[in-house]
Parts: structure tokens; sequence; C-alpha cells
């Protein structure tokens, strides 16, 4: 081989090389920005070049750093948080977040994610603690959830801008009372317990002494209305009875005689221990000794 061919064969190859360093290739889900000599490379607005998907050339003593723009998922590290009224809960997190601006994240993070996060992360503790701190157990276990989550993710947008990030939601995987917390919930949970059933036992009471009061009230006035209607009904069976007795007397004196004589006889030896001492010429035994009442 001649001298020149060497040579042509070396400038090819010089070419090829130069070539490769010249272009790159941006994906869609991803973002280019062009470092010379670690600075980021900025058009005549002084804005950063950033490049987005497809293929691109650039000076081959330039550097190119790819950035994800996908949304990402940063699982957080529980931790311990105190509400208002000084209780401790144990908080599981999870954050979506983005890039936004492509420069200020490699300025401030050197396009490391797992340093933006350390970042997120700080921030979010910190907007957790806050407002934890200001809402009670309840408030911050159930009553003011989104809300919560809503003030927290307004705290940290208001921080990571400077970082070129942006957080599109925070949401609480998990919160549990930490050991001491579910100890004076469960007192609590039994307090509460007792003192309802406590009231329960007292309403029962109250309507039991109502239900036996309406029902002793009932059973006074139907023996009442019972010794009323026994009255009347004896009183009309006597004056029944005395008439009867008045009109046997009218017409037969003697027989009604006998009637009574009978009934005091029934009356006397009613009960089998009864005992009477009385004269055997005593009138009260003239119709035993004679049907017709004659000695």
């Amino acid at each position: 081989m001649s001298t020149k061919g060497l040579f042509g064969i070396i400038g090819l190859l010089i070419v090829l090389v130069i070539a490769s360093k010249s272009i790159f290739i941006v994906e869609e889900t991803d973002k280019g920005l062009t470092l010379q000599f670690g600075k980021v490379l900025r058009d005549d607005s002084n804005e950063p070049l950033v490049y987005s998907s497809g293929l691109h050339f650039k000076l081959p003593w330039h550097s190119v750093v790819i950035i994800d723009t996908r949304v990402q998922l940063m699982d957080g590290s529980p931790d311990v948080f105190t509400t208002q009224n000084k209780e401790f809960l144990d908080v599981d997190t999870y954050v979506q977040w983005k890039v936004t601006d492509f420069a200020k994240f490699y300025i401030r993070t050197s396009g490391n994610f797992r340093k933006a996060e350390g970042f997120i992360e700080g921030f979010v503790d910190n907007g957790l603690r806050n407002q934890f701190g200001k809402r009670t157990l309840e408030q911050a276990i159930s009553g003011e959830r989104e809300e919560l989550m809503g003030d927290i993710r307004t705290f940290v947008n208001s921080k990571v801008p400077e970082y070129g990030l942006e957080v599109v939601d925070i949401r609480v995987k998990k919160v549990n009372y930490t050991s001491r917390v579910l100890k004076n919930v469960y007192d609590q949970i039994i307090s509460e317990r007792k003192a309802q059933a406590k009231l329960i036992r007292s309403e029962g009471k109250q309507e039991g002494n109502i239900v036996i009061a309406k029902t002793d009230a009932n059973v006074l006035r139907t023996l009442a209305e019972a010794d009323e209607y026994a009255r009347t009904t004896r009183g009309r069976a006597d004056a029944d009875a005395a008439e009867i007795y008045a009109e046997t007397y009218n017409k037969d004196p003697e027989f009604y005689a006998f009637l009574r004589s009978m009934d005091a006889y029934k009356l006397s030896f009613e009960n089998k221990g009864d005992v009477m001492v009385v004269s055997p010429d005593s009138d009260f035994f003239k119709y035993l000794k004679s049907s017709t009442g004659k000695k």
C-alpha cells in the first residue's frame, strides 16, 4: 500500500470518529443538554439549549446529558411526626415528581435523580412536620387528609422549582399509631365504650322505671275498677237477695224464717273446727227438731 493510500485510510477513520462524536440521539421520553467543559450551552438569548427527541449534531468536544422527562415515583421512608395535641404517628408516603427545568436540574443535581429525590424528601418531611403540627390526631387521621396532602404539595412546590423540579402528587400510604399512642387510643376507646354502656344502661333503667310505673298504675287502676265492679255487683246481688227475701216473707213468713235459719246453720258450721255450745231447747234448733218449726 502506498503512503498516499495509508494517509487516506487514516483520514477516513478520523472523519468517522469525529462524526460519531458529533451525532447523538434523544429518545421520545428524554430531553438532551449539551455541555462544554461541564457548563450548559446556551443560545443567543442566554436560554439553555435543550434538545427534544430525534437525531442531533454537536461539536466533538461537547458532551451530552440525557434527562428522563417522565413522572418519577419516590417511595419515601417512614418517619414519626407529632400532632397538635402531642400525639405521635408513623407516616409512610410516596411522591410523584418530574423535571421541568433541565438546566437548573443539571446545575443543582448534576443530573443525579437520587440527589434530586434527597432534596424532595427533605422538603416533604418539613411539610409533613408543619402540617401535622397544625392538626389534631383526629384531623390528621381522617377529617382533613385531602386538605393536608394539598397543603404539603403546595409547600413543597414552593421550594423545588429552583432545582428544576415539580411535585405532581403526594400521598400517604399508611399512617400508624406509635406504640405509646396506640395504648392511649385503646384506653380512650375502652373509656368511650364504658361511658356509652353506662349511658345505655342509665337510659334503659329510666325507661324500665317508666314502664314499671305505667304498669303499676294500670294494675292499680284495673284493681280499683275490678273492686268497684265487685262492690257494685255485690250490692246489686244483695239488693236482689233482699228483694227476694222480702217477697218470700210477704208470701210465706214461716218459709222465710226457715230459709234464714238454713243460712244461719250454713254459716255456723262452715268450718270443721267450729265449736258452738247452744242449749238444745234453743230456738236455733227448732227447724232441726221439727219440719214445721214447732216444738
